[in-house]
């Protein structure tokens, strides 16, 4: 099947990771695994799972983390993990974009192929940023089992999605230089 005019499988290829590295932002942001064990002060040996805002008990129901637990680190985190997101959704509609005008053969702006770019390195720079601080701000609490505490999958989620988000932005920007 051959592509429209003016795309490459590179510029599609680009475009996928990045959309995948967004969806998978998405889901990190959304669920409260982003770490697991044991917080003794409140809950005794029951296990914890908590994410950006939510943590989750064995015996409990979801619930919003109290102010008292969040450190600045834990509220940063969340912070640049959303600017991360922002950012990735941005660049995955800027390669929307010029995949359209591509196909309408109309002329397109190469200052649009190094926003893509620097919108895709600035949602790496911010997961990468949102995944230490929340390293940071978790092991920072002091009532949390710090040998028993695992990383979740909701981390391991927003780091692969910010690195696809990353690389889909090279290789769309590589896809632009080489075939404009």
């Amino acid at each position: 099947m051959a592509l429209p005019n003016g795309l490459t499988a590179l510029h599609c290829a680009g475009t996928a990771m990045i959309g995948v590295g967004v969806l998978l932002q998405i889901v990190a942001l959304a669920t409260p695994n982003w770490t697991y064990g044991k917080y003794y002060k409140y809950f005794g040996d029951s296990k914890v799972k908590a994410g950006l805002w939510k943590f989750c008990v064995e015996t409990f129901k979801c619930q919003d983390i109290p102010e008292e637990v969040l450190t600045d680190e834990w509220n940063t985190a969340g912070a640049f993990a959303i600017l991360g997101m922002l950012a990735g959704l941005m660049a995955l509609s800027l390669t929307c974009i010029h995949s359209v005008l591509r196909i309408m053969a109309k002329p397109t702006n190469k200052i649009l192929n190094v926003v893509v770019l620097a919108a895709c390195i600035a949602a790496c720079l911010c997961v990468v940023i949102s995944t230490s601080c929340f390293g940071g701000g978790v092991y920072k609490q002091e009532d949390f089992d710090k040998e028993g505490q695992k990383i979740g999958y909701s981390l391991i989620l927003s780091v692969v999605g910010g690195y696809l988000i990353g690389l889909g932005g090279v290789l769309f920007f590589v896809a632009c230089v080489k075939y404009s």
